[in-house]
């Protein structure tokens, strides 16, 4: 977007000011005669041109904030621009005003002097109304309010909002008007639009995150809660109205806006961020629907938040890995009990339970944490809140043990249910020996028997499913 009024407001007073005594010295016209005619005429202009103009701004204003959002009003009113404007102007009526009620007080040497400055405040208003307009009315396409938002959209000034809207329930979230105008512009079928919004989310909230502390984000502050509500709730539900009208290259971007901001708090070590990027892609896998939108999407937000959780957990944020992988789990075990019959295109859970929750537990096991008692994780203990909860690492132990035992069962109730495969179970049996090995190397005796234990089960029910259902062609966990 082009900039206007880049000078201070000092420096155009300036400019006029001096050229207006230097016109004064160097003219010895005498205005006695129809000065008053010219002021009188330059004032009524002005006030015409005032009204006209601003009258049309109003109706793009209002043209935008009908189209994007309500609260870009707020947008508008604290544009610099707009007081500067408004101010250059209201100056430029005051100098005619007083070169009326002065003509016939002072010397004709101070006549020049004040119809000098009046006609180059008026040229000046007139200058910075024409830019300040078109400025306006380009603020009215999706390109420029979404660059027009990005210049709000600082670290500084999102802190600042977000702790306005914590003390004041009138004050807006500052991610709201930026995710509206994304929102409308997925009403639209407008991609480009979108996409270009959601990198300007992205970007904004990549700085912020170089400049802040950990302290700043975590749960109950401002700032924390802005971010949460953006990550658990605004961008995911933005992501579901994209499966909602078929606009997958969208949906996609979306997921990755989403687990871009994760990466970023991993790479900041804020994790609270990151936990709740998790939970909405989480959101993403279990809410969209089984069409192929949906299922791109779905499988997009299991592979962005299975390599952030990688991430997390090779950074040793053994809080976010656990958190995020339980919750991975569990919303894809929910998306797979939810779907019907011959809703199984593209089977976005393999990776899952073949790669993902296999490659997070190896990382956590390498990691080593402390304080990890087995026999809690054993007795079903293991818990991430309260007055009895585990530390962070036992707490991702025992979440990667919980996401693929959930998982898998799922694939079984699927198949109960409906009679159909689901997954490469092959596939699924090469992550559980991948888990069984990464943990027979390491330390945790008590758990890798606890693994065990639970596969010597599944594999029992499956031998009795296949008993029981002759149509279900299971090929078996395969565990080697």
């Amino acid at each position: 977007m082009r900039e206007t009024l880049r000078w201070p407001v000092p420096a155009i007073f300036a400019v006029v000011a001096g050229t207006s005594i230097l016109a004064a010295e160097l003219t010895n016209y005498n205005l006695s005669g129809n000065g008053q005619q010219v002021l009188s005429t330059l004032a009524s202009i002005q006030a015409a041109v005032f009204a006209i103009v601003f009258s049309v701004v109003i109706l793009g204003i209002q043209l935008s904030t009908s189209r994007y959002s309500t609260r870009l009003a707020d947008l508008f009113r604290t544009d610099r621009a707009y007081k500067k404007t408004v101010g250059i102007f209201a100056a430029s009526l005051a100098a005619d005003i007083i070169g009326l009620l002065a003509f016939t007080h002072v010397s004709p040497f101070t006549l020049r002097l004040l119809t000098s400055v009046a006609l180059g405040l008026a040229a000046a208003s007139f200058a910075v109304l024409y830019f300040f307009v078109d400025r306006t009315l380009e603020q009215t396409t999706p390109e420029g309010i979404i660059k027009r938002v990005q210049q709000d959209l600082t670290p500084n000034q999102i802190i600042s909002d977000a702790e306005a809207a914590d003390t004041d329930s009138s004050e807006t979230d500052p991610f709201l008007v930026p995710v509206s105008i994304v929102r409308s512009a997925i009403d639209d079928r407008d991609v480009p639009a979108a996409t270009q919004g959601l990198d300007v989310i992205d970007n904004q909230v990549e700085e912020l995150l170089k400049q802040i502390s950990t302290d700043q984000v975590e749960e109950d502050t401002p700032l924390g809660i802005s971010l949460e509500e953006l990550s658990t709730n605004r961008l995911p539900s933005a992501g579901e109205k994209t499966v909602n009208e078929d606009l997958g290259e969208a949906g996609s971007e979306t997921v990755d806006t989403i687990s871009s901001i994760g990466s970023n708090a991993v790479e900041q070590s804020h994790e609270p961020v990151a936990t709740h990027t998790s939970q909405g892609l989480g959101k993403l896998v279990s809410n969209v629907d089984f069409e192929t939108t949906g299922e791109n999407v779905r499988k997009d937000a299991v592979d962005e938040s299975g390599k952030m959780l990688q991430e997390a957990a090779e950074a040793e944020l053994w809080d976010t890995a656990g958190t995020g992988t339980r919750i991975l789990g569990w919303r894809a075990a929910q998306s797979v009990v939810s779907r019907g019959p011959t809703e199984r295109f593209g089977r976005p859970y393999i990776s899952l339970s073949l790669k993902y929750i296999p490659n997070i537990l190896e990382k956590v096991v390498e990691g080593d944490p402390d304080n990890i008692d087995e026999e809690k994780i054993v007795v079903g203990l293991t818990v991430r809140n309260g007055e009895h909860a585990a530390p962070p690492g036992e707490w991702a132990l025992w979440s990667c043990y919980a996401a693929m035992a959930e998982i898998t069962s799922s694939f079984i109730r699927y198949e109960i249910q409906h009679d159909e495969e689901i997954v490469d179970w092959m596939s699924v049996g090469s992550g559980w020996t991948k888990c069984i090995s990464t943990l027979n190397e390491s330390k945790f005796d008590q758990v890798l028997r606890y693994w065990l234990g639970t596969l010597l089960y599944l594999d029992y029910i499956e031998s009795e499913l296949d008993n029981q259902y002759r149509g279900c062609h299971r090929r078996g966990l395969m565990i080697c």
